[in-house]
């Protein structure tokens, strides 16, 4: 699996934070997932019955995210973690916006799952790859927004700089018809147990299967 190293500043404030990857090589990208349709429709009803009298914000996993955004003082209710804005959306009925079938089958799993996920084409990725938190001044050019500032925040960087954190991705790094090789990663909690994130692995694993020449999975995890 990919290397990934952490900054003391991570090792301090989320001790025992793990991260779940999923690499994949010899993808094949398209603008329509078959799939997908059902899926959705699926994963919405289970929402919807979920939280029909109860917010979000009560869900065990949910809640451990948040506390970890906090951890390194970085605000989830005003930069929502990306599994969260997901569900929220199902559950105004605005429907999800469609990228590629890798990134949407990834959305799926990572709002079924309520972890964080960031998707990169990892031929994109330059030299080492650490979780840091953003320091002063720094920033990315996002999928959508053209500055994404990244102080404070929860992020990934290799020798180029910032690729992605739990709520935005990176325009360097993201998926398009050209991509070959790819990296999921979830972002965890310490106290999210490794049984559901292996879980959750599974699934997008499952998802992914088809659409790969090979594909592995595993856990870092870091005290």
């Amino acid at each position: 699996m990919r290397k990934i190293l952490i900054t003391d500043v991570i090792r301090h404030k989320i001790a025992g934070l793990k991260l779940g990857l999923v690499e994949a090589q010899g993808v094949k990208v398209q603008k329509e997932e078959p799939r997908f349709d059902a899926l959705f429709e699926e994963l919405s009803r289970e929402i919807k019955q979920n939280f029909s009298d109860r917010p979000l914000s009560s869900n065990e996993i949910i809640g451990h995210v948040r506390r970890m955004y906090r951890r390194v003082g970085w605000e989830p209710t005003k930069h929502r973690p990306s599994s969260e804005a997901l569900a929220r959306r199902i559950l105004q009925n605005k429907g999800w916006y469609r990228i590629n079938n890798l990134v949407d089958l990834g959305n799926l799993v990572s709002a079924r799952s309520h972890l964080p996920m960031g998707l990169y084409d990892t031929d994109k990725i330059q030299g080492k790859i650490w979780l840091d938190v953003g320091k002063p001044n720094e920033s990315y050019e996002g999928i959508s927004r053209s500055e994404i500032h990244a102080e404070g925040k929860l992020i990934l960087r290799d020798d180029l700089g910032i690729f992605g954190n739990p709520t935005a991705d990176s325009k360097r790094t993201s998926i398009n018809e050209h991509t070959k090789n790819i990296l999921a990663v979830f972002f965890t909690p310490p106290e999210v147990t490794d049984a559901y994130l292996e879980q959750t692995l599974q699934m997008l694993v499952e998802y992914y299967r088809p659409l790969t020449s090979s594909i592995r999975h595993g856990v870092l995890q870091f005290e």
